[in-house]
Parts: structure tokens; sequence; C-alpha cells
């Protein structure tokens, strides 16, 4: 019995009782039952044969094949039954002890404390022998034992079972901690945690490299965190903070820092979520995500689309240069006229001093109106940074169209304007909407150059609508576009020109989305195309 004491792995210890217990009591067979899940399960099986005995561990359902089933029930509620030679069933061995021969067959329940996990199944004989008063007192002592026996190695396993699985989580955890740490280097991303009360944040590895903190300073103070911020941004960080902390919401903020070790100026976005506990708000966490290549590649952006935009502006213009130099030439050929009529005025004797003022102030005038389109077209074509005013709408178009005005004459398309008469004005940037009006304007007069069967008419049109929008409306007299090419005139590199960049109208709908508006294509009845577009209005 000392040997089952010292055993603890269930494998060797179950099919040593059943052995032992042979060996002990005697008995020609021993069975080793456990009870899994209500069902009993033979777990050992010990044969004595010639001296030696037989041990099968294969486990197996419990079946009168094998076993008395009967003593196997009464056994398990009532502690041990003996079977005698008579075919009896007694639920108590002692009842047996002082009468050898008596008990053939003998089932003992495997209790401990209170509870029953098996039984011990015992045969004394092949041919109907019995077990003696000694041998059943071992069997009941053996029982006894064993039970305790399993129930040490049942919590043997069950302890070592449990420190797998927590060895298991611990390597789980690593992993999952060193995963999070490449992830978060990965993503330019760090987390915190932010004890309210405490006055503490607590930052991970890579958050301490972006912000730039000594090795091993993971845990700062508010004023520590805010001192790390922009001094131009400090102030508004720490306004919508406080005003997320008063209410325990979420904290959203896009902010420069000056990282502590270089001073080098960073972009940060962060956000934080706030944690309840029965019903208080104790901490945040949150994550910070380092954006400044983001932004440098957003302004780089930028930067190209306005480059773009005014090549882009300039390729227009260029194509109006007959139109622009006749309309420029107009007010400087007044200007020499009136010059040269004021100088005759001045020659007179006496000189007629009246018709050579209003000579000069013709020329003064002439002169602005020159410069005024000099003006406008250096806008078209200089790269400035957009600066959204309230606009005119509908004097954008009469600009474009009066530089526009010679080259519809050469191609001899007819002008049809349709302003609205109430004021059309809209937040927006000057250049950038002349620069639509323009595009639009030279690709319908474009669309028509082929047209020899029916007049060439330009329709611009403006309207305010009743939700509050400035819509304006280009319709020419064309062949009009294909149905299938429709979805695509706005997508960038897509033309139908022979020599044409496919750019024009993507810029014009980049320019029209930014400024929160539409453009929209469709065909005009009978012919041709018409291209609206629409802003929000302001008074």
């Amino acid at each position: 019995m000392r040997a089952l004491s010292a055993e603890l792995d269930l494998e060797q210890l179950r099919p040593a009782i059943a052995g032992i217990a042979c060996e002990l009591t005697g008995a020609w067979r021993c069975l080793l039952l456990l009870r899994d899940e209500g069902r009993s399960y033979i777990e050992a099986e010990a044969l004595a044969s010639g001296g030696a005995i037989e041990i099968n561990t294969r486990r197996r359902a419990a079946g009168e094949g094998e076993m008395s089933l009967g003593m196997l029930e009464l056994a398990l509620e009532g502690g041990s039954v003996c079977a005698g030679n008579d075919g009896s069933l007694l639920q108590s061995a002692a009842a047996h002890d002082d009468e050898d021969g008596a008990c053939r067959a003998l089932c003992i329940a495997l209790t401990h404390g209170g509870e029953v996990p098996g039984a011990l199944y015992l045969v004394r004989g092949e041919h109907g022998a019995a077990f003696d008063a000694r041998q059943l007192t071992l069997a009941r002592r053996l029982a006894a034992h064993a039970a305790i026996c399993l129930h040490n190695a049942l919590a043997h396993a069950r302890l070592r079972r449990e420190n797998e699985q927590l060895a298991c989580a611990e390597q789980a955890l690593r992993t999952s901690q060193e995963l999070l740490k490449q992830g978060e280097r990965f993503n330019h991303t760090g987390s915190m945690r932010y004890l309210v009360r405490e006055d503490l944040m607590f930052c991970s590895d890579e958050l301490c490299r972006i912000y730039g903190l000594e090795d091993g300073r993971n845990c700062i103070n508010y004023e520590e965190f805010a001192a790390l911020m922009h001094p131009d941004d400090r102030q508004e960080v720490i306004d919508t903070v406080d005003a997320a902390v008063a209410m325990g919401g979420t904290i959203r903020v896009e902010h420069r820092i000056c990282r502590r070790d270089t001073g080098e100026v960073r972009y940060i976005s962060g956000i934080g979520k706030p944690v309840w506990v029965d019903g208080t708000f104790v901490e945040y966490v949150g994550t910070a995500t380092d954006i400044t290549v983001r932004r440098q590649a957003e302004y780089a952006m930028r930067v190209a689309q306005a480059d773009l935009e005014r090549v882009s502006r300039a390729n227009t213009v260029g194509q109006l240069t007959a139109s622009i130099a006749h309309e420029i030439n107009q007010p400087l050929m007044s200007i020499v006229s009136n010059a040269g009529a004021s100088l005759r005025w001045l020659d007179r004797d006496p000189p007629n001093l009246d018709n050579a003022r209003a000579g000069l102030r013709d020329i003064v005038a002439e002169g602005q109106r020159a410069g005024g389109m000099i003006a406008g077209l250096q806008g078209l074509t200089r790269n400035t940074e957009p600066v959204f005013a309230r606009v005119d709408v509908n004097a954008a178009i009469r600009h474009i169209l009066t530089i526009s005005k010679s080259e519809l004459e050469r191609r001899e398309v007819s002008l049809v304007l349709a302003l609205a008469p109430e004021e059309t004005c809209a937040l927006g940037d000057l250049v950038q909407l002349q620069q639509v009006l323009l595009n639009l304007v030279v690709n319908a007069v474009e669309a028509m150059a082929e047209v020899r069967d029916r007049p060439r008419t330009l329709t611009v049109s403006s309207a305010c609508t009743g939700d509050q929008r400035v819509e304006v409306a280009v319709q020419d007299t064309g062949e009009g576009i294909a149905p299938d090419a429709m979805p695509r005139v706005f997508d960038a590199f897509y033309t139908t020109k022979e020599n044409g960049m496919g750019m024009g109208l993507a810029i014009c709908r980049s320019i029209v989305e930014n400024h929160r508006g539409r453009i929209r294509v469709a065909g005009a009845q009978p012919c041709g195309t018409v291209f609206r577009f629409d802003m929000p209005r302001v008074p």
C-alpha cells in the first residue's frame, strides 16, 4: 500500500490498484471501475494466472458480460456488496466475515470525503472459490486506501493541468504582448492608461518612443504630458481634454508635440475611452498615433494638386490666347486713340481743356479695365494658396465669358446667358471657381468645333435652388458624350480628346467637392451635353 501512496500518476496508479488488490486478497480477477458523466468504465483489469498477474488497461464501459451490474449499482449506493455461492447479494461484506466460503464475489465502493468516484470488483476464484474473513478485511482496507490515493492523484492531475493551462496562458500572454508591441511599432501607435484620481499616465514602450521619453520612464503625470505639446496647440488640447474628463466622455484630439529627447515636432492623433467601474468613472484607456508621415504626404499631395491645377489653368488659358489678346488690345487701342485726341485738343489755340480732360478720363478707365483683366489672368496662372471668401458667382461667370468672347466669335458660337436675377453668392476660392467655369466653357466650345448642320450655341445659366444652393449649368449643342463614357468623364486621365490630358474634369470635380458641392453631367435635348455644379449659398 505504501507504493500506492507514493504514486501520483493516474496512468500508473490505476493498474497498480487492480494488481495489488489481486495480490493481497487472493482474488482471481479484479476490476477497477471509475464513474465518468454518470456511467461506469473499467479503467484497469488484473487477472491472476499461474502465479503471475496480468494487467489490462484498455478502457471500456462496464457491461454484464464482464461483471454483475446489479452488484455495482448496489455497491455505489450502500458501500459494498457480496455475492454468495447461492447467488444471493448482501450489501455489507462484513455480514460474511465470519462465514468462510460464503462470499465468492465482492464489489466495494471507493468512498472518500462523501464522494464515490468508483468501485473495486473482485472475484475470488474462477470455479466458485470464496473469500475468507481476512481477505475481506484486506479488501475493505485496500478500497479505502485506494479511494484516498485516487483522490490525491486526481487532485494532482487537476493541479498539473491547471499549471499547464497557466503556463500556456502565460505564454499566450507573452506572445500577445510581443505581438502588441510589434503592432504598435509597425503602426506607430502607442497605448496608454490615465488614472484620473491619481493623475498618472502609464505609457507603452512605443508611446514612450513617440514622445521621446527616457528609457524606463513609462509613467508621467498630466502636467508632464501637457509640457510635451507644441505651444501653439497646448491650450486647445487641454481645453478639449478637460471638457471630456468633466463629463466622462471620449477624448479625440490631433495636435503636435515637441519630442523631449530631440525637440523634433511630430503630429499626433489621439483617442481616449472612459472606463467606468460600478458606475464610477476611474480612468481612460486609449492610443496615440504618430501621423507625421501622413501629414507630410497630405501636404505633398496638396502641393502637387495645386501645381497640377495651376498647370491645367495655364493650359486652358493658353487655348484662349487669341481671345485674351483681342480683349486686352481693345482697351489699349482706346488708350492710344484717346491719348492722340487729347494731345490735339491741347495743341489748339486756345487749348480745349474740357475735351482733353474727358479723353484723359477715358484713358484712366480703359487702363483700369486692361489692368483688371491682366490681374484676373495672373490669378488664374499664379500658384497661390486657396482663400475662401464670399464669391459673387454671376460676376465670376461674366469674367470668364469676357476673356472667352473673341474665341466664341472666332468659332462662330452664339452665347445664351441666363443668370439668376437675385444675388448668387457662395463661400469659395474665386480663382478655383473661375478655373471650373473656364474649363467647362472651353470644353463646350471644343465640343462644337465639328458641328456644321446646326447652330453652335453655348448656354450658361445660374439659379438659386430651394435648398439654399447656387447651381450653374454650362450646355453646348455638340455631338454629346456616349452613354457608356458618362460615368468615367470625371476620372483622372480619362479623355475623349485626341491630345487631351484627361485631368481637366477630374480637377473640376475635386474643386467642386472641396467647396462642399456636386458636379454632374447629362445629355442635353435635342443634342449636346450639359454640365451642372452646385454649392451652398451664403447671404
